[in-house]
Order: C-alpha cells, then sequence, then structure tokens
C-alpha cells in the first residue's frame, strides 16, 4: 500500500480516536494496531500522537475550570515514577503476553464501570490539599503511570474510574485531571520507545495531527455532555479493545 493511500485510511481513523480519547480515552492504540503496526510500534506512535492530542484535551479542560490541578500535580508525581517502571517492564514481555494482559485487565474495568453508580451528593470539582487527599492522589498516580506505559488501551477510562470512585470526582473533572497525567507519562513513555526506534513518524506526526482536530471535536461534546456521553463511549471502548486482543490472541475458538 503506498504511503499516501495509509495516510488516507489513518487520517480519518485518528480523527475519530481522538474524539473517542477526548471524552473516554483508549482510541489511539487501537487504531495503531489496527492499521498493522507490530504492538510496540503501535505503542510509540500513540504515545506520540495521544500525547499531543491530550495535551490540547488538558488545555481545554483546565480553560473550562474542569481541572483540579493541585491534585493533578499530586498524582503526577507517582504517575510519572509508575510509568518509567511499567516501560521497562514492557520491553522484557513478549508481545503476545502483552495483549493478553490487556484482554484480561480490561473486562475487570468495564464490570467495575457497570456497576459503579453515581452519587450526586459526593461528587466534586475540586478536593482540599490534606494528608488523605494526598495519599489518595499518590494512589490514583500510581495506577495510572504503571497501567498507562505496561497496556495503555482505556488509561482515560483507568482515569475517569480511578478519580471518580476514589477521589469522588465529577467525570469531567476526572477525566480532566487524567488528560494532564497522560501528558505527563507519556512523555516519560515516549522517551524509550524513541531511543529504541519504536516510533514511525511517518505514521505518528499526521496521526497526531487529526487526533488534535478530533480532541477539540469530543472535549467540547464531554463538557457540554458530561457524564450521560463519557460513560457510553468508556464501554465501548473497553468493548472493542477488548474483542481486539481476545480475536487476536485466538481467545475465542
Amino acid at each position: 500500500m503506498s504511503y499516501l493511500k495509509t495516510l488516507l485510511i489513518i487520517c480519518p481513523i485518528f480523527f475519530i480516536s481522538g474524539i473517542i480519547d477526548s471524552i473516554g480515552g483508549g482510541g489511539g492504540l487501537i487504531a495503531c494496531v489496527m492499521i498493522g503496526l507490530p504492538v510496540r510500534s503501535a505503542y510509540g506512535c500513540n504515545k506520540l500522537q495521544a500525547g499531543l492530542g491530550n495535551l490540547v484535551s488538558a488545555i481545554k479542560y483546565f480553560k473550562n475550570n474542569m481541572v483540579d490541578l493541585r491534585i493533578a500535580l499530586v498524582s503526577a508525581i507517582t504517575a510519572m515514577t509508575g510509568a518509567w517502571i511499567g516501560t521497562k517492564i514492557i520491553f522484557l514481555l513478549p508481545e503476545e503476553s502483552i495483549q493478553k494482559a490487556i484482554t484480561v485487565a480490561l473486562p475487570v474495568i468495564a464490570l467495575i464501570m457497570v456497576l459503579r453508580k453515581t452519587d450526586a451528593r459526593n461528587v466534586i470539582m475540586r478536593s482540599e490539599i490534606s494528608k488523605k487527599t494526598v495519599v489518595q492522589a499518590l494512589i490514583v498516580g500510581v495506577i495510572m503511570g504503571f497501567y498507562n506505559s505496561l497496556f495503555g488501551p482505556g488509561i482515560g477510562t483507568v482515569a475517569i474510574i480511578a478519580f471518580t470512585m476514589i477521589m469522588h470526582y465529577d467525570a469531567r473533572c476526572a477525566s480532566g485531571n487524567g488528560k494532564v497525567l497522560i501528558v505527563l507519562t507519556n512523555a516519560i513513555a515516549l522517551v524509550s520507545y524513541v531511543k529504541t526506534g519504536n516510533v514511525a513518524y511517518e505514521i505518528a506526526c499526521p496521526a497526531a495531527l487529526c487526533a488534535i482536530a478530533g480532541n477539540l471535536v469530543g472535549i467540547n461534546l464531554a463538557i457540554r455532555k458530561g457524564e450521560k456521553i463519557i460513560k457510553p463511549v468508556m464501554l465501548v471502548v473497553v468493548i472493542l479493545t477488548v474483542i481486539k486482543f481476545a480475536w487476536q490472541n485466538h481467545l475465542w475458538g
């Protein structure tokens, strides 16, 4: 397939993935794998395009007062450490093991998401800095950093679940906080992928531009609709990702 034809295929895919990423997360890596890249190259390309796309989303959420920046920065301390450790581990694992781990992990996330009920009385947009909230923020950071570098798919979903369940944030603020952490952890992980030559720039750069455009569309939907659109998108992302990796690993038949 010629490079031009490849771009005609990937640009719409990454535009759509950008919309999905900005709302519930998880679109980028699915797109990379679907266009036939090896898993590690898919991870590398995804870190670049998703990092730029999520940076745009993070700025947009922040401008709309849907980022609790102090808590997000506290979480970033352990998130970046977790990302560094997870990235080291992923280069030691066979690709099949990575895919099977994703296939097992994501249904657990889906189950938690379906069973979780939102209590509007406990939903917050800002959290006071205290020993309790600092510990909670550090725990969220560990979960996100490790998951983002070791697995990747659905990290936006993991962020929303972690911030809403552990710290009781509104889904939009949870997503905004998550975008800040995703940008930082992606940057840490991306360094390793660049050093090992696992970033196909001819794919990653146009993918990033399309993802940014998609993020701008999706973020407006997320801000206006809130959990009404965030939760269904999260669920769809998890289901499609599980189906993709389960099929790839011949877990059905």
